[in-house]
């Protein structure tokens, strides 16, 4: 992963931070862009004191707390933003069919939905699509390909968990439940792991990977050795005790997931990747040709093991770029904070905006107790970045 020239960072602005006398945590976002410019940003709060929030609430009961997320637009490319909704579930994930808006998450473990006709002006009331379902979310791009929306979500699976995609027709009366189904539920990581260590990509001893934060990969190039002819791929931060590493498999025509092959019939499941080892975020960029990804820059030293996954790599975001997901190219750090839990910057979600590139993630705060403890959400912009150094 070559580093360009162009070591620019990002301005940050503030989108939500929690008041210091509140027992709150803000969990990872999500963005999205208008085509008039507008953004908006959706993201959990959780904590004991959301109980006494207004606005809507939901409870978990198998947990016994109380989540809300808060929906914020801005109408000035991210330079300040005001409350937009509130909603009864967490994990969501926005994204645009025609002239819609909608917010998928999850609760309780089915999914849920709300739609806004007018660009977060207004918002209908949560529906829940599937009941029970065991499933979690995590906010990421729900990716249009072919005539289908697809959604990554993880499910109970063999005493671990599972990859299914949930879809739902393009075009289709989306807050309808009869349109929405999911594929099979794929056997955890640790089924397609190979009996005998290999080459470099390969868990770090000690370590049990599992599935996490799915990215849906839309447009996959069909001459590359990695495609397997199926509809899109799947990439996903594992835990594999190796930072800048991620698992990625392929879904099927038949919805179903199963890794590449390499002689021998032994999964071809690491890739080298950039934020690999923490949720990242990815997104094709159709103008330019290019897919885009932001992920934490981890330590400046080799971590491996335990120390791969240390809290203490949380303290920025880089943004590369690639034409054939292979070759990556460091563009710009898109966040950047300082010492201790006040300073970490992680769970990025990525939008392009005309020509310029926005970020949202989540950022510790001066009541932050510990790194996974973060009472912020901020935003960076990334002004003319198909014109940066290495993504021409």
């Amino acid at each position: 992963m070559p580093a360009s020239d162009s070591r620019r960072t990002a301005a940050e602005t503030a989108v939500y931070a929690v008041p210091d006398d509140m027992r709150i945590s803000v969990g990872a976002p999500s963005l999205a862009a208008l085509p008039n410019g507008a953004l908006l940003a959706a993201f959990d709060q959780a904590g004991p004191d959301v109980k006494g929030l207004p606005g809507k609430k939901g409870h978990d009961a198998k947990r016994n707390r109380w989540m809300q997320g808060r929906v914020m637009r801005s109408a000035d490319g991210g330079t300040t933003w005001k409350l937009s909704a509130t909603y009864p579930f967490r994990d969501a994930s926005l994204f645009r069919d025609g002239g819609d808006v909608y917010l998928l998450g999850e609760a309780s473990g089915g999914l849920c939905l709300m739609r806004s006709p007018d660009g977060g002006g207004s918002w209908s009331a949560p529906l829940e699509l599937t009941g029970d379902q065991g499933v979690r979310c995590s906010p990421t791009a729900v990716v249009a390909q072919d005539e289908w929306w697809h959604v990554p979500c993880l499910a109970p699976s063999g005493g671990d968990w599972g990859l299914v995609v949930w879809r739902a027709p393009r075009g289709a009366s989306l807050m309808n439940r009869k349109a929405w189904t999911a594929g099979p539920v794929s056997p955890p990581l640790a089924h397609w792991l190979p009996e005998h260590a290999g080459a470099c990509g390969v868990p770090w001893p000690g370590s049990r990977p599992s599935w996490r934060h799915p990215v849906a990969i839309p447009e996959v190039d069909a001459r590359h050795p990695w495609h397997g002819g199926g509809r899109l791929q799947i990439a996903a931060p594992a835990g594999v005790g190796r930072e800048h590493w991620a698992v990625r498999v392929r879904v099927d025509n038949d919805w179903g997931i199963a890794p590449q092959e390499i002689e021998g019939g032994e999964p071809w499941l690491w890739v080298p990747w950039p934020g690999g080892h923490a949720k990242f975020d990815l997104f094709f960029d159709e103008f330019g040709g290019r897919y885009w990804l932001a992920g934490s820059r981890g330590q400046g030293k080799l971590a491996l093991g335990r120390e791969a996954g240390n809290e203490a790599g949380l303290k920025a975001i880089g943004v590369w770029t690639s034409a054939n997901l292979a070759d990556w190219v460091f563009v710009a750090d898109l966040a950047r904070g300082g010492e201790g839990a006040s300073g970490v910057r992680c769970d990025p979600s990525l939008a392009s905006c005309g020509a310029d590139l926005v970020m949202v993630c989540r950022a510790g705060g001066p009541q932050s107790r510990r790194a996974r403890e973060t009472t912020r959400v901020v935003c960076s912009r990334l002004e003319q970045f198909r014109t940066l150094s290495g993504a021409g």
